[in-house]
Formats: C-alpha cells, structure tokens, sequence
C-alpha cells in the first residue's frame, strides 16, 4: 500500500492498519517489563469511570518503559502519521496499556482529546500479541469519523466536578453514541489484527472493546494518542 492508498483509505474509513515488523523486538520487551511492573504493583490506571472489568488500562507506560517512548518516535510510524494531517508533526502525549479486551462500549477519542482547529488528534492501537476472536478485540464503526462530533454543549451536560458526575455525563454519551449508531443502521465491525501490526484511526471514529468470551484470553495491545503541532488549542472536551 503507497503513502496515497493510506491516505485515501484513512479519509474514506477512518482507520487504516499498518504492519511493523521491525517493531516486533521492541515489543517482546514491553510485555517482559509489564508483566514486571504488574508482579510489583508499580503502575497507574485510568479513573475508575473508564474501567469496564476488572483488568487494569495502565497509563502512562513510557514513563517507566523506553521502549515505549521508542515506538511512540518510530520514523516510519511518524511519517504515516505526518501525511495523514497535513505535513504537521505529530505530537505523542499519551499511552494506555491493555492487558485483556477492555469491553469498553463504542466512544471516539475526540471526547477525551479535542484541538482547535477540529481533529488534530489520532489513535494509534498496537497489537502486542495475534488478538483472538474470543478475547475481546477492537472493533469500530467504518467511516464514522463523518459522524458530527459530540461534546458536553451538544449533550446539554455540565463540565464534572467530581469523578461520580464523570462517570453520569460519560453515561450519558456512551448511550447517546449507541442512539446514533442505531438509527444510522450502521455496524460495528471487529477488526482482526496480529502482533506488530497496528490500526490508526481518525479522532471522531467511533471504535471500542467487544465481550470477552474466554475469560483466560489475553489482549496485550498498547494505544498511543497523538496531537499535531500549530494547533491554538489543545484540551479535553468532557
């Protein structure tokens, strides 16, 4: 696939995924220091409000892992992601480990990490094993970075003081993203990926965890989020 199918792919669907192969050493090291850093209990988590089970998303990874830092600065990776937005340099500011499928419902990043101007934000989700059928892989709504993007001013929320209305106005969007995929007739679909092989995705791409159903299955994957440097602003929506 040339850099021009990419692009076109990733403005068609919304996502495009890329095989990195020279990532794969890189990779057997980050699964050898998380499963240190998970014996020493030594590690940050999402709040609460963003856990669906009880497996931990571990935050911040590149703080403790240079490998991680490593693939975040990847040329190759960097140069996708450069051409994708318009020739500005990508800016990672941010990690999440997964250790099993997440189960989280369907949501787009823009949620969380929003830009002025709009959508100077992508996702990057590495595989860092083949992902199984029953373990819960990532699954999205093709195409819905067209979707209108949603914030708390369109969802008549107020800005959360405390984790508890977090979770109440987070709720109330995840129900909200269910009522649109509904009466848009459109699917959620999984997304089959192998270890070193890694999906972008656009900020407004609507994407989640399906139900695990071997509850012994692991999902070892590694999401980065970039930025995009000459943005006014940068801030989170909810």
């Amino acid at each position: 696939m040339t850099y021009i199918d990419v692009k076109k792919k990733f403005k068609r669907d919304g996502y495009v995924i890329l095989s990195l192969p020279h990532l794969l050493n890189k990779i057997d090291i980050i699964n050898d220091k998380i499963d240190k850093i998970i014996i020493k209990k030594n590690f940050k988590t999402n709040p609460k409000s963003f856990h669906y089970n009880k497996s931990p998303r571990i935050v911040e990874s590149w703080k403790e892992i240079s490998e991680v830092r490593t693939i975040a600065y990847d040329k190759v990776l960097l140069k996708i992601l450069k051409i994708l937005k318009n020739n500005k340099e990508p800016i990672p500011f941010s990690t999440i480990n997964f250790l099993k499928g997440t189960e989280q419902p369907m949501h787009s990043d823009y949620i969380h990490f929003a830009t002025i101007p709009k959508n100077y934000l992508v996702g990057v989700w590495v595989a860092l094993e083949d992902i199984k059928k029953n373990a819960g892989p990532l699954a999205i709504v093709n195409a819905s970075h067209k979707f209108p993007t949603l914030t708390n001013e369109k969802l008549n929320l107020k800005i959360p003081s405390n984790e508890k209305e977090l979770k109440k106005n987070y709720t109330a969007y995840e129900k909200c993203v269910r009522n649109i995929i509904k009466r848009k007739k459109t699917k959620v679909k999984e997304i089959p990926i192998k270890k070193g092989e890694a999906i972008i995705w656009d900020a407004n791409l609507l994407h989640g965890g399906l139900k695990i159903k071997d509850k012994n299955l692991t999902r070892k994957s590694l999401v980065y989020h970039f930025h995009f440097k000459g943005c006014k602003k940068y801030f989170n929506p909810i």
